[in-house]
């Protein structure tokens, strides 16, 4: 838990007199808590490069990180601004170099704008953080990757990207199939970039609050085995696909083929740090970094209708309101979530990515009481896990 608190106690790190903060039920004067946030960043950077490095001579560091504008990745470009900074001023030290990419979702724009809310507000951040790159990609691209497989999503054929997409989320069931969907086309377009322009890693600016909810979501979701895949440091199997010689198929199972497997770094360096810490860190930087970052809509009450909610915000809500008087509970989800076995199997998922686990698939929709016999006779089972069976059709 962090927070502030009477000065009267000296820092239990520093022994400085004003220790206006609680971490971890310690008192914490503002510079040792700066130094807890960023020093657990770096580790995980530390922990990353070791775990990439494929010469033992200097090799540049660069990454890609997801922006949405929300405190944790902006306290994510924070610190890797920071970094670059540090690197840059050490001679002899690998350069260090960061994209962050911001998404943008608004499909009711032009795509080829130059003047959009995202881009303006983007251009703010690269005047706060001049360490650092920054690019704004619309998510229209996503239509254009090959990490997943088209044939097997009901997206619209005729008009231009975006309004194809705005048809497609339009046709989905529910409000937390549209969430699923815009946060795998989003996590697939940031992943893209980074293996075309050949970068080292993905990063993802999740807390252990944000993690945990996404354990628990993906659960609700129909995706529990992937759990693993999701939430932890490490390698990810990225599979790449191709237009069939025959795509006039209308079989279905030659309608695009596996083109390679690939593994690739995806990390969450500031998975070891609570919200409520990264939103006492926030208040700790320039009020011009705080500015940058938009309001949040709706009350924070917890006595709310779930109804327009999808279960991703439902979740968040949950830890948001659990983590102060039981931060110990949000850690250990994510710590034994954590713990888990990654299943590795030959087949991934043409949608999420994620390894297929069709007896698990089999025993999770029968306990549900969906029908099975439907589902086998359905051209795409065998392509998509149920989590994203469900989404695509309800």
């Amino acid at each position: 838990m962090a927070g502030s608190q009477s000065p009267s106690r000296p820092c239990m790190r520093c022994k400085k007199p004003d220790a206006a903060f609680e971490l971890r039920n310690v008192a914490t004067c503002q510079d040792c808590f700066i130094d807890y946030v960023d020093s657990k960043a770096v580790k995980r950077f530390t922990v990353l490069q070791r775990e990439t490095r494929t010469s033992t001579k200097p090799e540049p560091r660069r990454y890609v990180a997801g922006l949405s504008f929300g405190p944790s990745s902006t306290v994510l470009t924070q610190i890797l601004d920071k970094t670059a900074q540090y690197h840059a001023s050490r001679k002899g030290s690998s350069p260090f170099e960061p994209l962050i990419v911001h998404i943008d979702t608004d499909l009711s724009a032009r795509t080829d704008s130059q003047d959009t809310p995202s881009q303006r507000l983007l251009a703010k951040y690269r005047e706060r953080f001049p360490n650092v790159s920054f690019e704004c990609v619309h998510l229209s691209k996503v239509l254009s990757v090959r990490t997943i497989d088209w044939t097997t999503i009901p997206v619209p054929e005729g008009g231009n990207d975006a309004e194809r997409l705005q048809l497609f989320f339009s046709s989905l069931p529910s409000v937390t199939s549209r969430a699923d969907s815009l946060r795998l086309f989003i996590r697939h377009l940031l992943l893209d970039i980074a293996i075309q322009r050949s970068y080292s890693a993905l990063l993802f600016g999740h807390s252990t609050t944000a993690l945990a909810a996404l354990t628990l979501s993906e659960v609700a979701n129909g995706r529990g085995f992937a759990v693993p895949w999701q939430i932890n440091d490490g390698l990810f199997t990225v599979c790449t696909y191709r237009p069939s010689a025959d795509p006039a198929s209308t079989t279905g199972e030659e309608a695009s083929q596996e083109d390679a497997k690939i593994q690739f770094p995806i990390y969450y360096p500031l998975r070891e740090i609570l919200k409520a810490e990264v939103m006492t860190y926030l208040g700790t930087t320039p009020a011009a970094v705080q500015e940058l970052i938009p309001s949040a809509d709706g009350s924070s009450s917890s006595v709310v209708s779930h109804k327009d909610q999808s279960i991703e915000e439902v979740m968040a809500r949950y830890f948001d309101g659990v983590e102060g008087p039981y931060s110990g509970i949000v850690t250990n989800v994510v710590r034994t979530a954590g713990k888990l076995d990654r299943l590795v199997t030959e087949h991934y998922c043409r949608l999420c990515g994620i390894t297929l686990d069709q007896e698990g698939d089999s025993t999770w929709a029968g306990e549900l009481g969906d029908d099975l016999t439907q589902d086998a006779v359905n051209p795409d089972t065998g392509k998509l896990c149920y989590g994203c069976k469900r989404s695509m059709g309800g």
